[in-house]
Order: C-alpha cells, then structure tokens, then sequence
C-alpha cells in the first residue's frame, strides 16, 4: 500500500545520546536471520530516519516499523513521496528538516514541508562541485560566460553528525588510503556550502602522509559509514579478515582508534554491507543468503503448531541480563526451594499474577491481591506458601529460567515489605516448562505463561 510521508515519519527525532543497544548483546545466543520484510526481490540499501527503518527495493522506497515485542521489522509501506533519484543510504537532519542523500555521484538535499518533499539540490562542496566563474576583464565577461570546472569526485551514502553541521560519505578521491574510504565535510554557514572532504583517517584535511589517524580508512574499501552518538562510525569494508567479503566494522572516531570487526554471525562470509542501530536492536543488510536481504538477530524461534506467530517469534535480551541471576541461598533454603519443587499434593492455588513480556513488571496494578495473599498468608501460620514463576517460551532455557526466579522473587520480597515472614516462603523458578498453554499461536497465549502463582502447602 503506498502513501505519502507523514512529519511523524521523520520528525519523530532520535536523540543520538541515548542509550544504544550495544552489538556485544548479540554476539553470543543469536543467530542473524532474513526480517519478514523480505520478498524474492532483493534489498538496495536500509537507512534509519525518525523511529522508522527505511529500505529501498525495486527502485521504490518503503517505511517499516520495529515490533514492540521483537526484534524483528513488521509490515511495510511504500512512500509515494519520495526522492526517486537518491541511491543507497537517506540520511536526515532533524534540526532543519533536510534529508541529505547520494544521486549519479553527487550528494544532494530536499527539505521536508508536513507530507512534501521539496525539490533537492547538489551540495556545494568546496574543491568538488562545479562552480561557475566569471572571466574578469574578458571581453565574453559582459556575455555573462563563465567556465565550469570539472567534478572528478563519486559520492555515496551519507550519514549525518554534529545536529547537521557534518556529514560522512564514501568516495574514493585523491587523498585517500587507497581504494574507497569514508570522508567527512562541514556545513560553512546557514546555506548549502559545504567544506573540503576531509579523509577520516588522516589528522588534517591536506595531509597525504602515509600514517593514519585511526584504523577507520585502509588500503582496501570502506562505504556505508553509520554513526552513533556522534562518536562511534560504524561501516562496512572488504579489507583482509578470518571472514571472506565485505564485513562491518565499529571504531571511535579518535585518534589511535582501531577499528574492530564485529562478531560472526552479525558478519558472514557473504558480503555484510551496511547496518543499521536502533536504541533496541542492530539491522544487517547481507548477501550471505546469495541474494541482498535484511536480517535481524533472533534468540529463539517458538515452536509453531497450526498459525504461525509472526511478531512474537524473536525476543530482546535485555542488556541488564545478568541483573536476572537470582541471589545466592543459603543450604537450608536450597533445599526448601527443591522442596517446594515437588508441589505436593496438599498444595492449594492462592492466586496467579501476570506479567509483561521480557520484564517481571505486573501488567496490572495487584495491590489489592497482594494484600489478600498476605491475609490468607497472616491467616494460615502453620502452611508454607511457595512462590512459583513462570515466563512463555521466548528465550533461551537459561535466560527464562533466571527471569522467572526474579519474577518469583519480586512477589516474595513484596510480601516481606508487607510484614510477612520469610520463612513462612518458598520462591521458585520454573522457566517456561510448565506452561499453561503448550503451543501458544499469539500473544493472548504467551500471555498467559508470563506469571507468578502463590501455592499454599498445608502441613
């Protein structure tokens, strides 16, 4: 379904210094699979604009949104009003309303009105752009002729920094490390002027020494440059790795920086081209499936049986994840809790309290419930009260099993704060092996499984 660009679309501005998802969350316990958002049809290019994922395939432009409760990107529309001409990445200034892109090798930017995109213009860059000079003392001067250097640089896919005033591009020019390599240009006033290139690599912008300034731009190829916080550059380069092709890398933008790989299975040994950063997650465009498509990391598909789920199939692990461990026990306790494990059979259900997905927040304000857990409780001295906590199958079997403990322990330390004794209770994490529903198909079933039961155990 097409439609015109709305302002929520790209004005929805991102803060770039907030807290970013950081791509060590997904080296160990993911794998790196196609989005749903791909087709037969292969992808151009992804940029990130606003809280949307734009990507580019068969010469149209689409908006997709990242799922709430996933990683992945659900369901897409196709922008009508859009720049037909740009090529690879979009990038957009939220200060002035500009998006910036790259056409036929020049960069170019259109401001946005509400739903319009106006015309773009060609950047004016100083040493690049064709200029027009005027023949002084020239008896054509009065013609009005001018003469018209010649452009004799490429550029592609730009990335925006410093509130508008920088812009990061690939272009292979004199000057380089050698093949193509990121650039960076100023904005010089309030017009659209814009300063020499400038090679990231390389201390000042004349300097053709053969040391480099960081370990960003090589010998080889480097594109699709990506920042974040204004700080660190992501891009993409096919210098020498363990992996073959294309692969991306992250470095600070500093002196002495290295850049680093990132880790296998965000790379490949396809060409891994471009990435994108949201605050929750990272979007890979790749070949590694022998066609250009977006992947996205997922930590566990659920079982399908009859529907399959779709925007609940992958989980974010939160980066806290190690806050989940519950805390050491004493011997005595241990073995109480293993006790309670049991579930005997003189155990009656007290209450089952539910829970929001991937948290051990209450979806619900259970104040009320919890005051009549703990009157049966103060009711019943002589009964041990275990509390059970449950998560749905999303996630790995050690994650579920440590977010269940907390979602139990929660409970327990909410009684304890209401004058309950602690050792009237047992708190106990079940993972996700004892769903209520087994073969959940949406979210109402997943639902369901995300829960704490309190059990009294009469003596």
């Amino acid at each position: 379904m097409k439609k015109n660009i709305v302002t929520a679309l790209i004005l929805s501005s991102v803060s770039m210094a907030g807290s970013w998802a950081s791509e060590q969350n997904f080296s160990d316990g993911f794998e790196f699979l196609p989005s749903a958002i791909n087709t037969v049809d292969s992808v151009a290019s992804i940029s990130l604009l606003g809280d949307k994922v734009i990507f580019t395939r068969n010469d149209s432009t689409f908006s997709t949104e990242i799922d709430s409760s996933s990683l992945d990107l659900k369901g897409y529309e196709q922008l009508s009003d859009w720049v037909k001409k740009a090529k690879g990445q979009t990038t957009y200034d939220t200060t002035s309303h500009t998006l910036y892109f790259a056409a036929d090798g020049k960069l170019y930017s259109a401001t946005v009105n509400g739903d319009k995109v106006n015309s773009p213009k060609a950047l004016i860059i100083d040493g690049v752009t064709n200029v027009r000079h005027d023949f002084e003392g020239s008896t054509i001067a009065a013609r009005n002729w001018r003469y018209k250097e010649r452009d004799t640089v490429m550029m592609y896919n730009p990335a925006i920094a410093n509130g508008g005033k920088r812009i990061y591009f690939s272009a292979e020019m004199e000057g380089g490390m050698g093949g193509k390599d990121i650039w960076f240009i100023d904005k010089i006033g309030k017009s659209n002027k814009w300063s020499k290139p400038q090679n990231i690599s390389r201390p000042g912008a004349n300097d053709t020494s053969n040391e480099p300034s960081n370990g960003i731009n090589s010998a080889s190829n480097e594109d699709y440059p990506f920042l974040v916080n204004d700080s660190t550059l992501y891009f993409s380069s096919d210098r020498t790795a363990p992996l073959a092709g294309w692969n991306i890398y992250s470095a600070p933008i500093e002196n002495g920086a290295q850049a680093t790989l990132l880790s296998e299975g965000i790379n490949s040994n396809g060409d891994d081209k471009s990435v994108v950063k949201t605050n929750r997650s990272l979007y890979v465009l790749s070949n590694r499936d022998g066609m250009d498509k977006v992947f996205a990391p997922s930590l566990f598909i659920v079982s399908k049986s009859g529907e399959e789920l779709i925007a609940d199939a992958n989980i974010n692990e939160p980066t806290d994840a190690a806050e989940l461990v519950a805390e050491n026990v004493t011997k005595e306790g241990t073995k109480k809790e293993e006790s309670a494990k049991q579930e005997p059979e003189n155990a009656t259900k007290v209450y089952t309290l539910f829970f929001e997905f991937n948290k051990d927040v209450m979806i619900e304000n259970y104040d009320k419930e919890i005051n009549e857990i703990k009157n049966i409780i103060l009711n019943s001295p002589k009964s041990i009260f275990a509390i059970y906590g449950h998560t749905d199958q999303r996630g790995s079997h050690d994650y579920n099993q440590r977010l269940s403990e907390k979602r139990a322990k929660k409970i327990l330390n909410l009684l304890v704060e209401k004058g309950i004794n602690p050792k009237q209770l047992r708190h106990v994490g079940w993972g996700s092996r004892k769903p209520i529903v087994a073969n959940p198909l949406n979210d109402n079933d997943l639902q369901k499984n995300r829960r704490v039961e309190v059990m009294r155990i009469d003596k």
